[in-house]
């Protein structure tokens, strides 16, 4: 017998628990690397579930006719990856018929949360959410034109009251599906509606940047560290000395991380990881606050207990953020810092000034914020690039 171009599990979703409290057990198809999720249309409590076997337990009522659903569901896919070329074509032969854009981006979004891409998982559902909101729950491949992009360009500005750069990224993450079926051999090339429909433009974004001096009157600010005013002047003061950190990697920091004048660790967005001096105001700041953190922790923001689950990390970091930036606005009162526009993000961004002001070392600015390329960063920066054309007029005419 010929081996199987595609490999298939079936597994419960338990992260998917319905009102009755049962979960749904799903197939997942894997080849090349690419990973395809179908519904069974069994749903049972984990209770009944046994993992090693991935079948119904025999404890359950009805045991018997839901493993024979999922003999057949499993069987027919196992035909179907001996001759498949693509996680796709399993899937389709599993569920009757080819995929429709709806579907494959359903699939799309599932592998993202499957490979624990939470970030990106949770921005390409939410485009998948306004998508169906404007043109429909279910939708072909042909349906998506031209025309119904600029219908769904509309309904972005003025049903959802995205701004004109929501609206551009909410667009580019369709356009990457698209890309995305092409490349796997969903569709072909002229299918893509993107070839006739120009995206809007991008608008000049104005980032809110803090100078030295007034990140210095913040830190040396008269706050308690143990209140949440004194907290949140700690972090933002943190993050701009470590490399512009992001709020999430400071609540995730293991005291641990920080070792010979370095704080190394992944970033929660990208993944990537980076190893970044700590100056030593930086470092004050790590001593007072990591004796007011649980174990292992640099800063008390979360407990140890969120990092055991990626879900509940990113919910409670979201819940922190929110608090820290209210508490961030008190301690610049007292700094005398304008608040207006100020949160815990704005360290990342006067970070990236300072440093460009400084060094002007595009490639080492962009490895310590762990961007992939320099046109990432090129593009963080533009926003800053009139103050630099002042600046240059000042130095030349004054």
């Amino acid at each position: 017998m010929p081996a199987p171009h595609a490999t298939v599990k079936l597994f419960l979703r338990t992260d998917r628990p319905k009102r009755d409290g049962t979960c749904p057990v799903y197939l997942r198809v894997t080849a090349h690397r690419k990973k395809r999720y179908s519904a069974t249309g069994v749903a049972v409590e984990p209770r009944h579930w046994n993992d090693r076997r991935d079948r119904v337990r025999a404890s359950h009522p009805i045991a018997d006719a839901l493993n024979a659903r999922l003999d057949e569901v499993e069987v027919a896919a196992k035909q179907a990856a001996l001759g498949a070329t693509s996680a796709d074509a399993v899937k389709a032969a599993v569920d009757g018929s080819s995929q429709s854009l709806t579907a494959f981006f359903e699939g799309f979004v599932a592998g993202l949360d499957a490979d624990g891409k939470l970030w990106e998982h949770r921005k390409y559902q939410t485009t998948l959410n306004k998508l169906r909101a404007a043109l429909g729950h279910t939708l072909s491949w042909a349906e998506v034109d031209a025309d119904a992009l600029r219908r769904f360009e509309r309904h972005l500005r003025r049903v959802a009251k995205n701004n004109p750069n929501t609206t551009r990224k909410e667009l580019t993450r369709l356009r990457r599906v698209f890309r995305q079926a092409i490349d796997e051999g969903e569709i072909e090339p002229a299918a893509d509606p993107f070839l006739t429909y120009k995206k809007p433009k991008a608008k000049p974004v104005h980032r809110r940047k803090l100078s030295l001096e007034e990140v210095e009157r913040l830190r040396d600010a008269a706050l308690d560290p143990a209140t949440p005013t004194g907290l949140a002047r700690d972090v933002f003061v943190w993050a701009f000395y470590v490399g512009g950190m992001r709020f999430g990697d400071v609540c995730a920091l293991r005291a641990d991380a920080v070792r010979d004048g370095r704080a190394a660790y992944e970033m929660m967005k990208t993944s990537t990881s980076v190893a970044v001096p700590v100056p030593a105001p930086a470092l004050a700041i790590l001593d007072r606050q990591r004796a007011l953190a649980e174990p292992p922790l640099a800063f008390p923001l979360i407990r140890p207990v969120d990092l055991k689950d990626p879900v509940r990390l990113r919910r409670r970091v979201n819940a922190r953020n929110a608090q820290l930036n209210v508490s961030l606005k008190r301690a610049a009162a007292v700094a005398e810092v304008e608040a207006e526009g100020l949160s815990m993000h704005v360290a990342r961004h006067s970070y990236a000034d300072f440093a460009r002001r400084k060094s002007g070392d595009l490639y080492a600015i962009s490895r310590t914020l762990g961007h992939r390329d320099l046109a990432t960063t090129e593009a963080y920066l533009k926003s800053f690039d009139q103050d630099a054309v002042d600046k240059l007029g000042d130095d030349l005419w004054t």
